[in-house]
């Protein structure tokens, strides 16, 4: 089948979309009944999981021909979630289901006629992708077709929860001591409050060292609130009268820990506490306005940028009270948002000249990759070999791989309105 698809799905494909729009641009029909309104549902649903199945099946085809190799992408999967501008749980859960469908035989049928919908056989990936039960899995094929048709999805997650649970003795997806290999760490921003996250997986001891640590700072937090207090009330002071909350000031004592590490003097990982923000002119100029007084304007979202050096978005008026306090280092970017004023040459980007590239762009500059510039090489986009300068207007951060990758055949430009454009060997542009 997706051989068949290789060479004869695409005229198909667009057969289908031309059809399609014209059904989308005539608008839903008028539904008067509850049993249209339950034919209409299910026509729509059918066509979303036909499409469902031509997507896993593109996949498999990009997958078996390495073609996604072609455009500097790690797999069939970063290619398709950079090139169909998805987000990267949802190409995972495609991916997953293609992996699940290249063993499940039974399963794949009722995929292909559309009897199964995408969180259902997501759901039943998740399922096979446990190694310890894939054996089992294979043989309760039959079994999941039927508890797919006959409960809705919560109760059909709990189905397939509880088929893990009896046929894996050491649980769904066990989570081993994170002591040895599972430990973990990440922080995540909210994109809408711009707030962060902080979540962990640790291992007991280690675990146990964090949290006392944490607790002695959180201890310091309330001791310092009822100092500050007992100044104020004397001895009616009590918990009501603290200036923060128990959950503020876990959060600060947080915050502190990190900042003691930075300014230790025998740290594991010096680090320079610099605190680089992006700003538009027009943003910085607005903020000026507003705090001498001005009545605030509306800014245009296009020209409205700021960002800490990786791109996380700021909230304006926080990041406009630590400039007044802290360094500022100004940054002057043209329209095309190329950084003009720290062009001194030198053989490496270095200094001023390193931190003026990475303030073009918050992440990798090649199509899909998303290491965050913190993280990059600056990458000259013509080689200093080649006569190439080191400046601002010929560097952009590049991930280890794609500044190698760049190497093998890659050209890389830049025209007058900043768009970079990657032209492969064989002549391809990779948009």
């Amino acid at each position: 089948m997706v051989a068949a698809l290789s060479q004869f799905a695409s005229p198909q494909i667009d057969e289908a979309n031309v059809a399609l729009a014209g059904v989308v641009g005539a608008g839903a029909a008028a539904l008067g009944t509850a049993k249209e309104s339950v034919a209409a549902i299910e026509a729509v649903e059918k066509t979303r999981r036909l499409a469902a199945v031509a997507t896993v099946d593109v996949l498999a085809e990009i997958t078996i021909s390495r073609s996604f190799y072609e455009h500097g992408h790690a797999n069939a999967r970063v290619m398709f979630q950079h090139v169909a501008g998805v987000s990267g749980s949802e190409a995972h859960r495609f991916d997953q289901i293609r992996r699940m469908l290249a063993e499940a035989a039974q399963i794949n049928c009722e995929w292909r006629d559309g009897r199964l919908s995408v969180d259902k056989a997501s759901l039943i990936g998740r399922a096979f992708a446990n190694p310890r039960t894939r054996e089992r899995f294979l043989l309760d094929q039959r079994w999941f077709i039927k508890q797919a048709r006959r409960f809705g999805m919560v109760r059909f997650t709990k189905v397939v929860a509880r088929w893990l649970e009896v046929n894996d003795v050491d649980g769904p997806e066990p989570k081993n001591d994170p002591t040895l290999e599972k430990r973990n760490a990440w922080l995540v921003q909210e994109q809408f409050t711009k707030g962060w996250r902080f979540e962990a997986d640790l291992g007991s001891v280690q675990g146990s060292e964090v949290n006392q640590i944490f607790k002695a700072y959180v201890k310091a937090e309330f001791n310092h609130d009822w100092s500050q207090a007992e100044k104020l009330h004397g001895a009616n002071v009590c918990t009501d009268l603290l200036a923060r909350s128990h959950a503020q000031r876990s959060a600060d004592a947080f915050c502190q820990i990190f900042a003691d590490a930075c300014n230790s003097d025998k740290p594991s990982a010096p680090v320079k506490k610099v605190h680089n923000i992006v700003w538009t002119a027009e943003a910085w100029e607005e903020q000026v306005r507003r705090y001498v007084g001005a009545a605030a304007r509306v800014l245009d979202p296009g020209s409205y940028n700021v960002t800490d050096i990786d791109g996380h978005p700021l909230f304006a008026t926080a990041a406009f009270a630590d400039s007044l306090v802290g360094t500022i280092r100004r940054v002057v970017q043209n329209a095309a948002g190329v950084t003009i004023d720290m062009s001194e040459e030198h053989r490496l980007f270095t200094g001023l000249a390193r931190l003026g590239v990475q303030l073009q762009t918050p992440e990798c500059y090649w199509p899909g990759c998303h290491v965050p510039t913190s993280q990059c090489h600056i990458d000259h986009l013509k080689p200093a070999a080649c006569g190439g300068q080191t400046n601002q207007l010929n560097g952009l951060p590049a991930c280890p791989r794609h500044n190698w990758f760049k190497e093998r055949g890659y050209t890389v430009t830049r025209d007058t309105d900043g768009e970079i454009t990657i032209t492969t060997p064989t002549g391809d542009t990779i948009g």
